[in-house]
């Protein structure tokens, strides 16, 4: 979307695709009209006609003329009859508990610049109560049709104008984002073909590094409800033995809703290659958290001393390992806990950063915080929850934490380029290209530029989502249902990558093992990379090789949609809409 012209056709069906993106109408009056205004234009459209249009696709005369007067293509007519149309599997509770959050109020208040009452005031109370509503109706379901007829006023009024400002913001990030996933990609793609390597003997290397069977110990932290799960290297007759000093150490730290047993899949692997891990689960942001917040036992999607107590766990988990460690024990002399990594996905990708000496940038945070409008970085609401905490300064970092491996990462705001420039240890830094949830641009990729250790990896994973490296997001027991869709095909791809790559940077800044260095290059990750999931690995990116992205085109009222209707017809009252013409 390159022109002005494409916004001048698509402005209603955003409007109304705004709308549908949420979950939340008193009861009582239901709304009979959708009221489009733009600056002093506005016309009305009879719900009843757009229940039609989403039954049987068929437009009255009314919406005929305004697909007349939009430009809609027939393409784009049936999207919108999609987005009307289409159910979404909600429950009511759960909607309702989300949108009494912090971040769910938020949301609202947000889109209330678009989505208004008749006399153009935002409405929190009435919004929320008609997506409530819609998720309740076990007859029409959870459709935008259904939450459109549920709101509790007599019409509901559309702000284009603001609804494409926000549009206008939104595509700017995009093509900003997919720019920068260009340029990464052909830097990646220009340095492996400049340095060609024999990937099949990496790989294999890699692979011959798997001498070890695998010994899964539950381990009992003080201070954690729940034990953390070991996963040790065992000594097989006949292959490699103990080192001297222990097996090196690595700490997985999960993400929002996630359990210890998220990445298993990384543990069996690493294990396997002389790597151990210790898998815990955070009780503040697991999935029992997410539970409780959709059963009502929980006011939070999280609380605000999460962001302490995560970091915090990790290093209870470090102290109980090491007494364990240094006394009699099964793991007596089993650990080198002078060589410490860290996972972290999401919000574990946080811990991680957290516990590296980076500290919050509470005055970036307190700029940016809470964000002024809708944004293509939702990441930004868990993040800007930090505002009310005091400044941690570097307490939470841990010196025991000798490298760092993020995935999808979060902190763009929270530590901002001060942070991520006190970072000294090295840090592999994962980032998806359809990640709508912690999007690659503004918190994986451009954060990637701040970092001035002199250990660095950025690792871009084309169709890349924000699940397609959490090994138990396709089980079926999970707080939220997440549609295939979003978390990808073949996610077990992506696991594998993260397993061989893995297992080559902690060998690699753990060990110091310099064999494994040509695993970490571009070339390696390209032979590595197969459809749909094609890897970029770059080990160096400055913030001058993002400079010059594109923007997105400015929408001035000269090329505003025409609202104006085929013969004159007055401004409808603020209050009463218009007759049906």
């Amino acid at each position: 979307m390159t022109t002005v012209r494409p916004w001048r056709r698509i402005g209603l069906a955003w409007a109304l695709g705004l709308l549908g993106s949420l979950a939340t109408a008193l009861p009582g009056h239901t709304a009979e009209n959708l009221i489009v205004t733009f600056g002093i234009l506005q016309r009305s459209i009879p719900i009843a006609d757009l229940e039609q249009f989403a039954t049987t696709g068929e437009l009255t005369p009314q919406l005929q003329i305004y697909r007349r007067q939009l430009q809609i293509s027939d393409e784009q007519l049936a999207q919108i009859q999609e987005v009307l149309s289409t159910p979404v599997s909600l429950s009511p509770v759960a909607v309702a508990q989300f949108l009494y959050t912090e971040q769910g109020i938020l949301l609202l208040e947000q889109i209330g610049r678009v989505v208004q009452t008749p006399v153009r005031q935002a409405n929190v109370q009435a919004l929320r109560g008609a997506l409530i509503l819609a998720a309740a109706d076990p007859d029409r379901g959870f459709t935008l049709v259904n939450v459109l007829r549920t709101y509790p006023t007599e019409a509901m009024r559309i702000d284009l104008a603001e609804g494409l400002a926000i549009a206008q913001e939104i595509n700017q990030a995009i093509l900003q984002s997919e720019a920068a996933f260009a340029q990464v990609q052909a830097i990646a793609a220009a340095e492996a073909a400049a340095n060609p390597i024999d990937a099949d003997a990496v790989l294999q290397l890699v692979q011959s590094e798997r001498q070890y069977g695998v010994d899964r110990i539950q381990v009992v932290v003080p201070g954690l409800p729940t034990p953390i799960q070991l996963y040790l290297p065992e000594v097989l007759p006949g292959q490699r033995r103990r080192p001297p000093s222990g097996f090196p150490l690595v700490v997985v730290s999960h993400g929002l809703g996630g359990t210890l047993n998220s990445y298993s899949y990384l543990g069996e692997y690493l294990a396997s290659g002389g790597i151990a891990m210790a898998a815990l689960e955070h009780p503040g942001s697991n999935n029992q958290q997410l539970y409780a917040l959709l059963a009502g036992r929980s006011d939070a999607v999280v609380q605000d001393e999460e962001f302490l107590r995560r970091p915090r766990d990790v290093s209870l988990t470090l102290n109980t390992l090491s007494r364990l460690n240094q006394s009699p024990s099964p793991l007596q002399s089993q650990l080198d806990l002078d060589r410490v990594g860290i996972i972290g996905q999401s919000f574990g990708g946080y811990t991680a950063l957290a516990l590296a000496e980076t500290s919050f940038d509470m005055a970036g945070l307190a700029a940016a915080c809470p964000p002024s409008t809708l944004s293509f970085n939702p990441s930004l609401l868990l993040q800007c929850q930090a505002t009310r905490l005091s400044d941690p300064g570097s307490s939470l970092a841990d010196p025991r934490i000798k490298s760092v491996f993020v995935m999808n990462p979060v902190g763009s705001v929270l530590f901002g380029p001060t942070g991520y420039g006190q970072i000294e240890v090295p840090v592999m830094v994962v980032a998806g290209t359809a990640d709508t949830v912690a999007p690659a641009f503004p918190e994986q990729i451009e954060p990637f530029t701040w970092l001035t250790t002199r250990d660095r990896y950025l690792l871009l994973i084309n169709q890349g989502t924000h699940f397609s490296t959490i090994g138990d997001i396709t089980q079926g027991d999970q707080p939220l249902t997440i549609p295939p869709e979003i978390i990808g095909l073949n996610p077990e791809q992506v696991w594998s990558y993260m397993q061989v790559l893995g297992l080559a940077y902690f060998k690699l800044t753990l060990e110091g093992d310099r064999r494994f260095q040509p695993a970490l290059t571009p070339a390696f990750a390209a032979a590595l990379g197969g459809e749909p999931y094609l890897l970029s690995l770059l080990a160096t990116l400055t913030p001058e090789g993002i400079e010059g992205l594109p923007d997105a085109p400015e929408l001035s009222p000269a090329d505003s949609p025409e609202l104006q209707p085929a013969s004159p017809e007055a401004p409808l009252s603020p209050t009463v809409p218009a007759d049906r013409p």
